[in-house]
């Protein structure tokens, strides 16, 4: 009789590795906080050399590192150094792709917290953060502003990494008037501009935010092809645009609060003005894919959810709009028209 495992651990070891998931992810950020990627961008090193580099425990530290090696993060030989290895390459800050910035991010205390009471999302279907945190997740950004800057800047790298995507998979060339709402620092709208330079955008996000975007759209000499306004997408969003760009919004909220968004929206759109949502578009089944647990996550610490195909459809048509097309990529790219 087969095991059922193939040329995988036992059933056992298997879901025993996977429990341990919470050791690995904290393990990770640590290893990103202190940049020990960075460090070993010139070669291998000895935990001597990463401890005083580092100001940490070196008995600590090579636990740490041989810990993480025997995943395959950073790799060890006999004399005691450590080198990167292709997964390591990507905790570095300073290359294309880097994902250090989410590293550092995702596994935060109160997103480890939130998950300490995923019963109560279990039996209630309410998001579990602010019963573990005493706020939610928006609130905690207030009061660890740390941690906000940390989310930010996740959220750049994500970004970041499918710009290129983004701007391949969809013609922005159809049109001359873009706003990106909650765009953050403004890298995907500075981007699609730089694609068609006949273009004007507008950039769409709260105070902080918006000033933020603010300096970087002028560092990217774009100051003149673009405007930034401040407010709130639940009241109002700036009317007159050709594209509207929702990137990585609707996922935080629950499909009451997107239609809420969606609605403000539709009220700007002109007849001809076309939505865009880059979101993941979630296949049907239960085959692997990142999404589905992102999708958890959003259940957990804020009530949203990524979306099927379907889901969207009626998402769209209970807020004023038929779907266009949906593609499911890294990210998803889902088109609708104002009704």
């Amino acid at each position: 009789m087969s095991s059922g495992h193939g040329d995988g651990p036992p059933p056992a070891v298997a879901l025993m590795q996977m429990v341990q998931g919470f050791m690995v992810a904290k393990a990770l950020q640590a290893a990103a906080v202190l940049g020990i990627a960075d460090l070993l961008a010139g070669g291998p090193r000895s935990v001597a050399d990463l401890a005083a580099a580092t100001s940490t425990h070196e008995q600590s530290l090579g636990r740490l590192l041989r810990a993480l090696a025997s995943r395959g993060i950073f790799s060890g030989d006999d004399a005691g150094r450590y080198d990167n290895t292709p997964l390591s390459e990507a905790l570095r800050s300073d290359v294309s792709g880097s994902v250090r910035d989410y590293v550092i991010y995702a596994p935060h205390n109160g997103n480890v917290l939130a998950w300490t009471e995923l019963d109560h999302v279990l039996r209630t279907g309410e998001p579990s953060f602010a019963k573990a945190n005493g706020v939610d997740l928006w609130g905690y950004f207030a009061e660890h502003p740390a941690i906000e800057v940390a989310f930010n800047r996740a959220m750049t790298a994500l970004t970041v990494g499918i710009i290129e995507l983004i701007v391949d998979t969809c013609d922005f060339s159809r049109f001359k008037s873009i706003i990106d709402i909650g765009g953050g620092e403004g890298r995907l709208l500075a981007a699609i501009l730089t694609a068609n330079p006949g273009a004007t955008g507008t950039l769409f996000d709260l105070p902080g935010a918006a000033e933020v975007a603010r300096r970087y759209l002028e560092t990217e000499g774009l100051a003149e092809r673009t405007e930034v306004v401040a407010g709130d997408m639940f009241a109002s969003i700036p009317s007159g645009h050709d594209a509207y760009v929702l990137k990585n919004i609707l996922h935080d909220w629950s499909d009451e609060k997107s239609i809420d968004i969606l609605r403000v929206c539709r009220q700007a759109m002109g007849p001809h003005s076309r939505l865009i949502i880059l979101d993941a578009v979630m296949e049907p089944g239960n085959d692997p894919h990142p999404a589905k647990w992102f999708d958890l996550h959003m259940m957990v610490a804020l009530g949203g959810r990524e979306r099927s195909e379907d889901q969207f459809r009626t998402l769209l048509a209970a807020s004023g709009f038929a779907l266009r097309s949906a593609v499911a990529l890294p990210i998803g790219v889902v088109e609708a028209d104002p009704i």
